[in-house]
């Protein structure tokens, strides 16, 4: 047994090659049994162990802030090397294995990491109540929806008196919406010795994090592991020829003291620090969610244009519908509708905006390829193929990204809107590829097609940084869904959300939050809000007005989007004064506060907020100068609540700026905030 130091956190190695880590108060202690740290399969048999017909340790070598260890299976001519990297707390486990044989090897399974003793029994007694698993659920329209469970709610509890018992439960997702079911990652809270446990898998791909109860009565103990490369993940296999090596997503992990909001901090600094991006806040408008819904007309763009000037906004960015393909319809030929932008076009909507102090944008789905597009119909690996058949149909075709035609036509399009003064691109992603392609690489899995493919999109939006400096990317995948850490990474803001109804974006945004930097949750404000289909020719009735006259809901809009990246839409060109002066004044105050932002981790004093509870829900940004916190009464009733913030403020803070739709009574004291809201209705305080 060898001890290292990574940072801040220990690794033991022993000597049959199993590890544990240690962050000096916490740890994960594995009983060196015969399990590594990763699972192999090869021809669909079953996991290979640490024992001579497995794998033993040849090597580990430590250089800086990196651990690798190397592991040998001469019965299967197999090599493994596992990276270990230390950022801000969190350890990145980088695994690759090698043909080191004259034969080709079919693999079927291959994880990224595997973590014993998560939790563990040397008495033989199941502390089940005593064990928290927070899992993130999520669907279109209702992201971030975290809900926690014991053990046994999950069937995780040992019911033999065999040492051989395992039993499993899921979390997956099957296709490029990657993020459509579940967030890949999950958090364990053992309340025994107030640790958490976090790990999360990478890829905008298939992908799976298994939990399993090993042990029996005899001695529980529960393991985590996380995966893209397993059969039953699209049918997944590689054939590993000899001397080729292959490397598993990332996946990273930790061990903090304290529970679910420690576990999250230590998540999102990782995530800050392995960003491909600066911290960059741009305040946008869109045009699109409650507002013209891709009605792309000159007349409807150019007045929302001026007004979202005046409200104080940087960037103004046009949403779909104003594409169209060379013979009249669809995506991926990415040409203005003619019928709508001849006498005006895009270099004049640039310029319009530009007159006005803002900085031009554009949507854009760079996946998508309708069947009339020019380059499905001239080249037929332009799109993603499963045996031969065009992926997906009608509308919503793939483009194949390893495709050097795609990738260069798709280039040339972004630099004609660039040279037209547009520096913001919002990229949407609308459907799921299911479980793959098979055109994408030398093989026909198409679970690994869609892998290929994948890391190919993200090569393409390298290179876009690259070619055209100052360029700020949204990621949209029809809100969430396709938000993993690997995509995430490399664009400026990440849309939270398509939801229309803002009383349900809190609780979207404060789960959110949790797996994604603040900095980056881009969230919706839409006052003056007009609802799809009612849209075209919009004019308010006196009885909108009348409804909103109060500004309640243009206040809730504002003090949630606050508290991450704005992004205004609405009808704010139809806005009352009252409800257009408490935007300005939402505007102005975020800009001024938007810098502590990346310098803050969400709390959640209330704890989380499920959608469609009617209830006081809360969230704060805690920095080391501030907080800033809002509160929101999603009932229809008026309610009052005490929110105890003793444990994230010294009593001396004292509360510097109230923005609400009018005047709040409220009281600090000790360190817990009194306040009286009217229903549906919100506030936003920042304590210094």
């Amino acid at each position: 047994m060898k001890k290292y130091s990574l940072g801040n956190v220990g690794v033991t190695v022993y000597d049959n090659g199993k590890f544990d880590i240690d962050n000096g108060k916490t740890t994960n202690k594995t009983t060196g049994e015969d399990r590594p740290n990763f699972e192999v399969n090869v021809d669909g048999n079953s996991l290979m162990l640490l024992d001579d017909k497995g794998f033993s340790l040849a090597d580990c070598i430590q250089e800086g802030n990196k651990l690798t260890l190397r592991y040998e299976s001469k019965a299967e001519n197999l090599e493994v090397t596992a990276e270990l990297e230390n950022i801000s707390g969190a350890i990145i486990q980088t695994n690759t294995i090698k043909n080191t044989g004259n034969e080709s090897i079919k693999l079927t399974r291959f994880s990224s990491a595997f973590v014993e003793n998560i939790a563990h029994s040397d008495d033989g007694v199941w502390y089940d109540k005593d064990i928290v698993i927070h899992i993130c659920h999520s669907k279109w329209q209702c992201e971030g929806q975290w809900r926690a469970y014991t053990p046994s709610e999950l069937g995780l509890c040992p019911a033999t008196m065999h040492s051989w018992e395992r039993e499993s439960y899921r979390i997956s997702s099957l296709g490029s919406w990657c993020t459509g079911n579940f967030y890949p990652l999950v958090i364990i809270e053992n309340k025994t010795d107030n640790n958490a446990f976090f790990m999360e898998t990478e890829g905008s791909h298939s992908w799976q994090i298994k939990l399993t109860v090993f042990g029996g009565y005899v001695s529980p103990s529960l393991a985590v592991e996380a995966t893209s490369c397993d059969e039953g993940l699209g049918g997944w296999y590689y054939d590993l020829k000899p001397g080729e090596s292959y490397r598993a997503e990332r996946a990273f992990y930790g061990t903090v003291c304290g529970g679910f909001e420690e576990a999250v901090k230590t998540v999102n600094e990782f995530k800050r620090a392995d960003s491909t991006v600066k911290p960059f806040i741009p305040l946008v408008f869109n045009d699109y969610m409650d507002c013209i819904w891709g009605s792309q007309k000159p007349e409807y763009i150019i007045p929302l244009i001026d007004k979202a000037a005046e409200a104080g906004c940087e960037y103004f960015c046009i949403d779909g519908g104003w594409q169209w393909n060379k013979n009249g319809w669809g995506k991926g030929d990415w040409i203005p509708r003619t019928e709508y932008f001849s006498e005006v076009t895009f270099k004049d909507l640039a310029d319009r905006m530009k007159e006005k102090g803002l900085i031009p944008g554009v949507w854009f789905e760079f996946d998508a390829c309708s069947e009339t597009a020019e380059l499905f119909r001239n080249d037929k690996d332009a799109v993603i193929r499963r045996y031969d058949r065009a992926v997906g149909g009608g509308e919503m075709h793939f483009y194949n990204f390893k495709n050097k035609n795609v990738r260069n036509y798709l280039t040339e399009k972004v630099r004609e809107f660039y040279d037209m003064g547009y520096r913001f691109i919002k990229n949407d992603y609308n459907q799921s590829t299911g479980i793959g392609c098979t055109n994408t690489y030398d093989g026909d899995s198409p679970a690994e097609g869609l892998i290929e493919n994948t890391n190919a999109f993200y090569d393409f939006i390298d290179s876009l940084y690259e070619k055209f400096p100052g360029l700020v990317i949204e990621n949209c995948g029809s809100g969430a869904l396709r938000c993993d850490n690997k995509t995430l990474r490399r664009f400026t803001l990440q849309s939270t959300s398509d939801q229309e109804l803002y009383i349900n974006n809190p609780s979207i945004l404060m789960g959110s939050e949790s797996v994604m930097p603040p900095e980056k949750a881009g969230i919706w404000a839409y006052p003056y809000p007009t609802v799809l289909g009612e849209y075209d020719g919009f004019v308010p009735s006196e009885e909108y007005i009348k409804e909103r006259a109060d500004g309640k809901e243009t206040a809730f809009n504002m003090v949630t989007a606050m508290m991450g990246v704005m992004y205004l839409s609405g009808r704010i060109d139809l806005c009352d004064e009252k409800n257009f002066e408490l935007i300005k004044q939402g505007v102005e105050i975020y800009k001024d506060i938007r810098e502590y932002i990346p310098k803050s981790r969400p709390i959640y004093p209330t704890g989380m907020h499920s959608i469609n509870q009617k209830e006081i829900a809360s969230m704060g940004l805690l920095s080391e100068e501030r907080l800033m916190i809002a509160v929101w009464n999603t009932d229809d009733k008026e309610c009052e609540v005490s929110i105890d913030l003793s444990g994230y403020i010294p009593k001396d803070y004292a509360v510097n700026r109230v923005y609400s739709h009018k005047e709040t009574e409220f009281s600090l004291e000790n360190g817990s905030l009194k306040i009286m809201l009217e229903g549906k209705s919100a506030v936003w305080f920042e304590i210094l």
